[in-house]
């Protein structure tokens, strides 16, 4: 009880601190910041009960390094898009606040000139950081082709194959490079009893009931587009609907045909689907990178033999060049409302303390805390944190303000070697990732009837490859899908395409 009250009590005055600077800076009479000692107002995530408080020493240290005091306003993570909703309708905004879901009323606002529109800005190498933004993540958060935040940096190339590199060397066969070479994996990992127990029980590739992850990788190295593309008409159309898509399904159904994939991929939980690499029954997993250090380290206990390589795509043939599945890259991003930053002055200033919070200090103080207190540093890169509640409680969530647009700081040691060559992974990947045309685009006929129009074509892509519809069947899905809001979907895409100056 004691703690909740605690806990009640530091949003109380956390509430009060933020009214307080919002009744000074918010509105259309809102006064210029003061250059001198600044302080801002930060709204962003929380996802613990007790949240860094403004008197934090952490706290302190990163405003001594930003050279600007912040308060924060925390909000559990559960009502965090609501409370956002609920601030723009009542026209009090903090001066930094993060912007989860890119919703309908979060558009409006950026249209109607809320938050400060950075399209030009953000690239300014006075910003040394902030300047190195993706252009595809900021394609991304874009609304009809104008940036209005700094987004929270997440892996872009994160994609990846999860595989057993002694049972590829057992078979005297190499990480593959095109699509052939990787259905001769996945055939061999089936046929050539790649374990060396005499008996017929292994198989290529995990595929569960989350189809997405094999299907849309697949897709991409064959040369689909990423979720959308345009025809030859020029016209966006969803990815499906290209020869490519097809062509994988395809490529799948005689996989799975030979079994080189489980036969209950239909209904086989994505919640199992470790287990079976984990037993030695199944070589291959295509889903992130990262998935490779986390079953690294189990596999070890049960099988201290296995080796784990991980690698992030194949191409389609020699002659392609790679292409991979990208993440949308980021997690929320920071605006700054007009009502709040009042001028280009107030605007620089609060860009310069974002550019700065992406020094190594600062990340290290929002991820780890302070040194020799809140963690220490083993071999001159690696952050070891102390785990002493009391001492956690100094930086909580303060990660939560962090973008990571640049990556500076610690990291934290794995114990298994395949976590080095994950970093190599997503650095490849990135070189080679295709976008999705339709990210930064909002349609109301899909925010309508998304789920189920997704419903349609996520059955008919399982039942296909499974073989319980055949092509035929499956291209009158396709139809269906048109017929109950995909032509809608299609065409509030293409119109907002038609739009974007960005593209043109």
């Amino acid at each position: 009880m004691t703690q909740t009250w605690k806990k009640v009590a530091a949003v109380t005055m956390s509430a009060a601190m933020l009214a307080g600077a919002l009744a000074s800076c918010g509105g259309s009479g809102a006064s210029s910041i003061d250059h001198e000692n600044p302080e801002l107002t930060v709204q962003t995530k929380s996802f613990n009960a007790d949240s860094a408080a403004d008197d934090s020493p952490v706290v302190q240290a990163l405003n001594d390094y930003l050279g600007a005091t912040l308060h924060f306003s925390w909000v559990p993570n559960t009502s965090y898009d609501e409370k956002v909703t609920t601030a723009m309708a009542a026209g009090e905004y903090p001066h930094i606040m993060l912007v989860g879901a890119r919703s309908s009323s979060v558009i409006q606002a950026s249209r109607d000139d809320t938050f400060w529109d950075l399209t030009d800005i953000i690239k300014d190498p006075k910003y040394p950081n902030l300047s190195q933004t993706s252009d595809v993540v900021n394609h991304n958060i874009s609304i009809d082709g104008h940036v209005y935040g700094v987004y929270r940096s997440r892996e872009l190339g994160r994609a990846g194959v999860t595989i057993r590199k002694d049972w590829l060397d057992k078979l005297g066969l190499q990480i593959p490079t095109t699509i052939e070479e990787f259905g001769n994996v996945l055939k061999q990992f089936t046929e050539g009893d790649p374990d060396g127990n005499g008996a017929n029980d292994t198989y290529g590739m995990i595929v569960t009931d989350y189809l997405d992850g094999p299907l849309n990788n697949l897709a991409i190295w064959m040369g689909a587009p990423n979720g959308w593309g345009l025809d030859e008409n020029g016209e966006l159309k969803p990815a499906f609907m290209f020869d490519e898509f097809k062509d994988t399904l395809k490529l799948m159904k005689e996989w799975y045909d030979a079994g080189y994939i489980n036969k209950d991929m239909a209904t086989y939980s994505s919640d199992k689907w470790n287990e079976q690499f984990l037993t030695s029954q199944a070589g291959v997993i295509i889903d992130v990178a990262d998935r490779a250090r986390r079953v690294a380290g189990n596999i070890a206990e049960l099988n201290p033999s296995a080796v784990v390589d991980v690698f992030g795509y194949v191409k389609k043939d020699a002659a392609t060049e790679p292409r991979t599945l990208p993440t949308t890259g980021y997690d929320g991003y920071f605006v700054f409302p007009k009502a709040s930053v009042s001028s280009e002055e107030d605007l620089d200033l609060v860009l310069t303390v974002m550019d700065k919070a992406n020094d190594a200090e600062a990340q290290n103080l929002m991820n780890y805390g302070i040194e020799g207190i809140h963690y220490t540093l083993e071999d001159g890169q690696y952050a070891v944190k102390n785990t002493d509640e009391a001492l956690v409680k100094e930086y909580n969530d303060l990660n939560q303000f962090a973008t990571n647009i640049v990556s500076n700081g610690w990291t934290t040691k794995y114990t298994v070697d395949v976590a080095a060559k994950i970093d190599q992974v997503y650095t490849e990947n990135k070189e080679y990732v295709i976008a999705n045309p339709v990210e930064p685009y909002i349609s109301e006929t899909y925010s309508t009837k998304g789920p189920q129009l997704d419903a349609i074509m996520a059955e008919a892509n399982t039942k296909f490859i499974v073989g319980q519809i055949s092509e035929a069947e499956w291209d009158a899905q396709v139809e269906r899908w048109l017929a109950q809001g995909g032509q809608g979907v299609i065409d509030d895409y293409n119109e907002s395409y038609k739009k974007d100056d960005s593209v043109k």
